[in-house]
């Protein structure tokens, strides 16, 4: 087999492996383009690399190689080092929403260090280079996968503070018996149930649901979630509006086609409304919502047989939507703006503002969490929901992580799949061409002992 050949299959075997190893982290189960995720696969890599390089620079020398270990030049280390990172970096940069730049420095870091510590013990004995290669894959797997995750939930519960209350009302089969029929949960059982969307946002926010509207329950609240409730009476109306004009915060969710399953009958009086039903108040604040629109991205997902989208909103984060709409301004002069292609409007009325989004699916935790149970394990998320939602009853921007992102659609990861296999490619070649070069081959092993021992041939001098 031609040595460069040789050479080149020791560099894109180990490339490509903790390329497509680092995909299994959580980009195909979720979504989500942690860069981390090639932590573990990229610290094999390096030193799979490094071995079938030393292996094959000496099945290249023939009789010249030596049974001890080689030293790793530098050049070669860092060669090696770009071969294992630069593919992964281009399927995030290509495919992502945005670049978790933070995160994509934290693993070139992370692959530096473990280039670095194995070009210190390539030259050990095998028992210390076979203890070294395991340290470090277990060290990047305990780093990538408990770690920096730990330290990740820490700082978002840190960050949370206080937490305000929040009015809950709503429709929406989120808690208790209107969950339990869901579920097929018999009513006595359903008492106390809370789906996996009110756990993640008891983390941010004190949820209180409430039955009915008026100046009495909604007094003390510092804001109030409307979830494609039901139908309100006008005396609700009054006091929702009153409320809000006086310097409340409201979150409306309004559907115009609510596509959230529900095995109960559609005339079934628990069933939440079709179709939103807050035009009188929409109305009231100068705001219409269209009907619902599918894109040519929409996409099947099990979400009640129908489709859904992926929109990004302008921070970067990520919702998944069904049956969205969005809202038109009717009377400019209200005081409402509408923003994200008119998904979402705010409106400014009196001393208090309300922000209103035409769909209300995105908060069903089949379109946002693999979880069943516990929606506080992120690792599980396929879109941002829940912090989204958070911060809109906080008030506060919505911030996303510069450690992770989201994968725009399939076509972008196959586009960047393919990119990022190019790149693995044409670097193995440049390292393969790079290494044959006996500037950098030659094996830096018992240089003066070597010297000596020829010196005592060539002096018929024996050892």
């Amino acid at each position: 087999m031609p040595r460069t050949a040789l050479l080149l299959a020791a560099t894109l075997a180990p490339a490509i492996l903790s390329l497509l190893l680092g995909l299994t982290g959580s980009s195909l189960r979720t979504g989500r383009l942690d860069p981390l995720d090639w932590l573990w696969p990229g610290t094999a890599g390096i030193i799979l690399g490094a071995i079938l390089l030393t292996r094959a620079a000496r099945a290249g020398q023939g009789d010249r190689a030596e049974a001890a270990p080689a030293r790793l030049r530098w050049p070669t280390v860092a060669a090696l080092w770009a071969v294992v990172l630069l593919p992964p970096l281009c399927l995030i940069g290509l495919a992502s929403v945005r670049l978790p730049w933070a995160g994509m420095i934290a693993l070139a870091a992370g692959l530096a260090i473990v280039g670095s510590l194995w070009a210190l013990v390539a030259g050990r004995s095998r028992r210390v280079r076979l203890g070294s290669a395991l340290a470090l894959c277990v060290g990047a797997v305990l780093v990538a996968n408990w770690a920096v995750p730990a330290m990740r939930n820490a700082s978002q519960s840190a960050a949370a503070g206080d937490r305000p209350s929040v009015a809950l009302f709503s429709a929406l089969p989120l808690h208790d018996v209107a969950m339990g029929a869901v579920h097929g949960v018999p009513a006595t059982q359903s008492i106390g149930l809370r789906s996996p969307l009110l756990r993640a946002l008891d983390l941010h926010v004190a949820l209180h649901p409430l039955d009915a509207l008026s100046d009495q329950s909604l007094a003390g609240h510092e804001a109030v979630l409307l979830a494609q409730p039901r139908a309100m009476a006008p005396e609700e109306l009054v006091a929702l509006d009153r409320w809000v004009r006086a310097g409340g915060r409201a979150v409306v969710l309004a559907d115009p086609l609510l596509l959230w399953p529900d095995p109960r009958p559609l005339v079934h009086p628990g069933r939440p409304p079709l179709t939103s039903l807050l035009d009188p108040l929409l109305a009231h604040w100068g705001l219409r919502l269209e009907a619902a629109e599918f894109s040519a991205q929409s996409h099947g997902d099990g979400h009640g047989g129908e489709a859904s989208d992926r929109r990004t909103l302008a921070s970067g984060a990520l919702l998944q939507v069904a049956g969205a709409s969005r809202f038109v301004v009717r009377e400019p002069t209200a005081g409402c703006t509408p923003a994200e292609q008119g998904f979402i409007a705010t409106c400014r009325l009196g001393r208090g503002q309300a922000l209103l989004v035409a769909d209300a699916d995105w908060i069903d935790d089949r379109l946002w969490t693999l979880a069943s149970q516990d929606g506080a394990d992120r690792a599980l998320r396929t879109s941002d929901s829940p912090d989204v939602l958070a911060a809109w009853l906080r008030s506060e921007p919505v911030s996303t992580s510069v450690f992770t992102s989201w994968v725009k659609d399939e076509a972008a990861l196959v586009r960047g799949l393919r990119f990022a296999l190019a790149a693995a490619l044409a670097l193995s070649l440049l390292l393969a061409l790079v290494v044959r070069n006996p500037r950098y081959s030659q094996p830096m092993v018992r240089t003066n002992t070597g010297h000596n021992e020829n010196i005592r041939k060539t002096e018929g001098v024996s050892p």
